[in-house]
C-alpha cells in the first residue's frame, strides 16, 4: 500500500510559529485517490491529505460512529461526502484528537458540529489554543470540550463498541493521545509512531525526543500482539497500519539517534558538522525518508543532550 499522503519537505505550511517549527518546512499534497479502508470490527482509516484518520461506522445505524483527527477541511469534507453517498453516518459520537497539530486538527469544525463529544488530552487543546494563538487565528479551529489528564472512556451508542484514549507521556508533543477501539482491538497512535519516516518532534508543545522510546515502550506493553495500530504518517511505499513490531522498530531508531548522537558530542563534534556527514543514523538504516526532519531530529537530541 502507498503512503503517498504525508509529510513531503516540498511544500511550506507552517504549524506554529514557535522557532522550532521555523528550522524545516512541512508540506502536505494530496492524495491521487483518496481512500477510506476498512480493518476490522468497523473500525477502519482515511488516507487523503495531512495525519491519518481512524473512523468507527456501526454497520446500519445513523450516528454514533467516531472520527479520530481530521486531517484539513478539504480533506474533511471528502470524507463527509463519502459517508453521506455511501450512507453511513449523518451524526457522530465522538470526534477524537490525538494531539493539536494542524494536519490532524485544522478539519476539525467539519465534524465537531455533528459529534456528540469532542475529547483530547488537556495539554493537547492547550497546545491548539496557543497554536491558533501565535499564527492570529483564534477561533479558526473547533477546539476540544472534553478534555483528560491520564485517561478517557465511553461507550458507544451501538453497545457493540468501547473507546479508550489515553496518555503515555511526553513524545512527540506534551499532549499525545492513543484512542483504542476496544473490542476491535484497533489503536490509532497519531503521530506517536513515523513508519520509517523521520518524525517532526515538537519540544515547544511539551515534545521530549528523550523520553519518546519510553513511551513506545509502554504503549507496547499496555496492548497485545494482536493489536493493530494506526499511524499518523509512513514514508513512501510503506503502509499506515502495522504491528506493536513497528512500534518496537521506531523505539529502535530513536534510541539509535540518541546513542549516535550521544557519541558525536563526546567527540566535540558541532551540530553542524554532524548535519553535514550524516544521512543514515547508525544503527536504523529504515529511516532515511525526509531530509530536514532528519536533521531537526538531530538537532533537537544533540541540544537536548547538551542541557
Amino acid at each position: 500500500m502507498n503512503r503517498r499522503n504525508f509529510l513531503t519537505t516540498t511544500a511550506i505550511t507552517a504549524l506554529s510559529a514557535a522557532p522550532m517549527t521555523r528550522l524545516f518546512t512541512r508540506g502536505y499534497r494530496p492524495a491521487a485517490d483518496p481512500k477510506l479502508t476498512m480493518l476490522r470490527g468497523n473500525v477502519g482509516y482515511y488516507t487523503n491529505r495531512g495525519g491519518t484518520i481512524g473512523v468507527y461506522l456501526p454497520g446500519g445505524m445513523p450516528e454514533g460512529g467516531v472520527i479520530v483527527d481530521t486531517q484539513f477541511p478539504d480533506a474533511a469534507n471528502t470524507l463527509l461526502a463519502m459517508l453521506k453517498e455511501k450512507g453511513k453516518l449523518t451524526q457522530f459520537g465522538v470526534l477524537a484528537n490525538t494531539h493539536h497539530h494542524g494536519d490532524h486538527t485544522s478539519g476539525n469544525t467539519v465534524f465537531a458540529g455533528l459529534a456528540g463529544t469532542h475529547v483530547s488530552h488537556e495539554r493537547a487543546k492547550q497546545n491548539l489554543i496557543d497554536s491558533l494563538a501565535q499564527k492570529g487565528e483564534e477561533g479558526s479551529v473547533a477546539l476540544p470540550s472534553t478534555t483528560f489528564d491520564g485517561s478517557w472512556s465511553t461507550n458507544l451508542p451501538d453497545g457493540k463498541e468501547s473507546i479508550s484514549l489515553n496518555y503515555f507521556g511526553k513524545a512527540h508533543t506534551g499532549g499525545d493521545a492513543v484512542v483504542h477501539f476496544e473490542n476491535a482491538n484497533v489503536a490509532h497512535l497519531g503521530d506517536l509512531l513515523f513508519n520509517r519516516r523521520f518524525p517532526y518532534i515538537d519540544p515547544e508543545a511539551g515534545g521530549n525526543i528523550v523520553n519518546w522510546p519510553n513511551v513506545l515502550k509502554d504503549i507496547r506493553k499496555a496492548y497485545n500482539k494482536d493489536t493493530l495500530f494506526i499511524f499518523g504518517h509512513a514514508a513512501d511505499d510503506y503502509p499506515v497500519v502495522g504491528t506493536s513490531a513497528d512500534i518496537k522498530a521506531f523505539e529502535l531508531y530513536l534510541k539509535s539517534l540518541r546513542r549516535y548522537v550521544k557519541k558525536e558530542t563526546k567527540r566535540g563534534t558541532s551540530l553542524e558538522e554532524l548535519k553535514k556527514k550524516t544521512t543514515i543514523i547508525p544503527g536504523a538504516p529504515e529511516w532515511k525518508f525526509g531530509e530536514k526532519l532528519r536533521d531537526v531530529n538531530l538537532e533537537v537530541m544533540y541540544k537536548q543532550l547538551k542541557r
